[in-house]
């Protein structure tokens, strides 16, 4: 199973088989973002920033997967997620750490930081996890956690020559374990990531692109609102930029959906949209272009029966 999956050792093959690590690959594919892996539940930065700058940096997440909302800071509330951002951490810099324990490709700053009683050092006694105070943590959504995976006799709070304030901020390392440290200690970071629209510049067939998204372990793009099809603008901004081409049947203003026509047996159609799985276009008065869209209209191959978003003006068209 899943679980029995060990994402906390040093074998590659091992790692790698687990769905998240295939999932990340998949999505490197799709976005191709040189400096990130990401799944549906994460992306993990690999330019090296302070606490501060990482969560001004999420803050601003504009990317073509990402819902129409501020960004966050990864929170990691269960071991699922605290497995699933190991796995992404050693996606991005190798199973195995590099440079010494400490080296920064070797960890990933969380959401997580000390709120209460956070300038002064902890006695010896006080230190680890037998006395963690979670009541004295929040994660930047505000919330308090509930689950927590420290290193040995970690947290610590120290305070040292060069640094200025305690450790009072949450790192995670390649082994799952989390360790407190400085805020301008600078680190690759991870922010709250939930995908919805990916747009691929690559220009192919209604058919083609269905297969494409399915081999990224994705599906194809499915608008059932308007704000659904401005999500899809922005995505399409993201990726392709703000310009259009002149020509409006130029291919390159035009993106497919996942929508199509329910045809009859004898190949016409029946003038009833669903998505491209079946399940039924929930958009009662979708976008249609100009030009009494959609038109069925006949070619030698066939009725038109699938749909194009046009970038110029955000409709639809068969």
């Amino acid at each position: 199973s899943v679980e029995d999956i060990d994402v906390y050792g040093d074998s590659e093959e091992v790692l790698m088989s687990h769905p998240v690590a295939i999932n990340a690959h998949r999505m490197s594919k799709a976005v191709k973002l040189q400096d990130a892996v990401s799944t549906c539940r994460y992306i993990l930065f690999k330019t090296w920033k302070t606490f501060n700058e990482a969560r001004e940096s999420c803050l601003k997440l504009e990317m073509p997967l990402t819902l129409r909302r501020s960004g966050s800071m990864a929170t990691v509330k269960n071991e699922v997620e605290n497995r699933d951002m190991v796995i992404l951490l050693k996606t991005a810099f190798g199973v195995k750490r590099v440079n010494g324990k400490y080296y920064r490709d070797n960890w990933v700053w969380l959401g997580l930081r000390k709120i209460y009683n956070n300038e002064v050092v902890l006695p010896k006694n006080m230190r680890g996890e037998k006395s963690f105070n979670a009541s004295e943590w929040q994660w930047l959504d505000g919330s308090t956690p509930t689950y927590w995976r420290w290193q040995n006799k970690m947290p610590d709070q120290d305070k040292r020559k060069g640094y200025p304030g305690y450790q009072n901020y949450v790192a995670l390392g390649k082994d799952g374990r989390w360790d407190d440290t400085f805020e301008t200690m600078k680190m690759p970071y991870a922010c709250n990531y939930c995908g919805k629209y990916i747009v691929l510049a690559k220009h192919v067939s209604w058919t083609t692109a269905r297969d494409l998204c399915e081999s990224y372990g994705l599906t194809m793009a499915k608008i059932n609102s308007k704000e659904d099809n401005e999500d899809l603008d922005a995505a399409a901004k993201m990726t392709l930029g703000e310009y259009t081409d002149p020509k409006r049947w130029n291919d390159t203003n035009w993106i497919w959906i996942g929508t199509r026509e329910v045809m009859y047996s004898n190949g016409t159609g029946s003038n009833v949209w669903q998505h491209h799985d079946g399940t039924p276009l929930l958009w009662e008065t979708p976008d249609w272009d100009y030009k009494r869209q959609p038109d069925n209209y006949v070619k030698p191959r066939g009725e038109e029966q699938v749909v194009a978003f046009s970038r110029i003006n955000k409709k639809w068209d068969d």
